[in-house]
């Protein structure tokens, strides 16, 4: 391959791993195309908005050890939950989890286009060779893009497989051996508050986490008039995240049908629940791995194709971030 300050990488996914690929690729002058499905960026770190509230229905919280990670999540704000051990070290952004994804992508937006070009809400469906070399790229808007020297996928692996699974590589060998698991969030505000902990996990076999979103840093967003005079600050406001066990049950289960099951769980445990003013379920098709891959990055310098994200090693916003950063480290290091 030429030298990588010559090359065009496309990356889809602007994930963590996606974003934090992008970034270390644009330090060192190469051209990128970053490409998302979604409208913003984040992927599982995104956070819903509903009127005035605010649910990290994805990543509850992060924490980590690699020195890196730690330097970026220190930027955002301690949360210290009752329910979460004395020694643990939690953050979370006091507008929202997607923080973290948003700072990391503020320091790539101010390249020139002929350098960066972002496409957001954009799906991309399939990689195909270009008609002279590299990688053309199909989205489902009928558009074509390219061509490209490099592209990275940061997708799930049944996502990343269908984007190439007619080229013949080590990584569609190594991504057809990848299973993810789906799970089910709840985002529920209540009128008056639960009678539990800011944090509670593995409460039962249904439900394997139960966060307070209200106890989050700076969450409490102010309406019109005074907390007394809206109740805003006597809300409840949680995510409940369901065990891998009842997700995989009800996989195809309705939005409704997960909204009943989970708020039975929740009374049986915590009840009587107070007035529900806001409830919303969320399936996360491919949350996680059964079993990550144990190594941070997928790399086929011949083909010109390269994979990663949290699924290589496990399934936190730090695998994710070391999986982007070690390959983009390996592309520059073989450029």
């Amino acid at each position: 391959m030429q030298p990588i300050t010559n090359q065009t990488v496309a990356i889809i996914g602007a994930g963590i791993s996606g974003l934090r690929c992008a970034s270390i690729l644009l330090e060192q002058g190469v051209s990128c195309a970053l490409f998302d499905k979604s409208r913003g960026f984040g992927g599982r770190t995104s956070t819903r908005r509903e009127d005035n509230w605010r649910f990290d229905h994805g990543a509850g919280y992060f924490s980590g050890t690699d020195p890196d990670f730690l330097n970026h999540i220190k930027t955002l704000r301690l949360w210290q939950p009752i329910g979460a051990q004395p020694q643990e070290q939690l953050y979370v952004g006091s507008t929202g989890n997607n923080e973290l994804a948003k700072k990391i992508a503020a320091a790539i937006t101010p390249y020139s286009p002929e350098t960066l070009s972002i496409h957001l809400g954009s799906t991309i469906t399939k990689v195909t060779p270009a008609k002279t070399k590299g990688w053309q790229l199909s989205s489902n808007e009928g558009e074509t893009f390219g061509p490209f020297d490099l592209v990275i996928i940061t997708a799930p692996p049944p996502q990343a497989l269908n984007l190439i699974a007619d080229v013949e590589s080590c990584i569609t060998q190594h991504l057809s051996s990848l299973q993810t698991y789906c799970t089910w969030a709840l985002m529920l505000v209540t009128k008056g508050r639960l009678a539990i902990p800011d944090l509670v996990r593995a409460p039962n076999a249904e439900i394997s986490r139960i966060v307070a979103e209200h106890s989050k840093p700076q969450r409490q967003m102010q309406q019109a008039g005074s907390d007394t005079d809206s109740g805003f600050g006597s809300q409840g406001q949680y995510v409940l995240q369901a065990s891998r066990a009842f997700s995989k049950t009800h996989s195809e289960a309705t939005q409704e049908e997960i909204t009943r099951l989970m708020l039975t769980e929740l009374d049986a445990l915590h009840g009587p629940i107070p007035k529900i003013l806001h409830s919303q379920a969320h399936r996360w098709l491919h949350a996680g791995i059964q079993a990550p891959l144990g190594k941070t990055y997928l790399f086929d310098r011949t083909q010109g194709l390269a994979a990663a994200g949290d699924w290589c090693t496990g399934t936190t916003a730090e695998d994710a971030f070391i999986s982007g950063s070690n390959l983009a480290k390996a592309i520059i290091a073989g450029g």
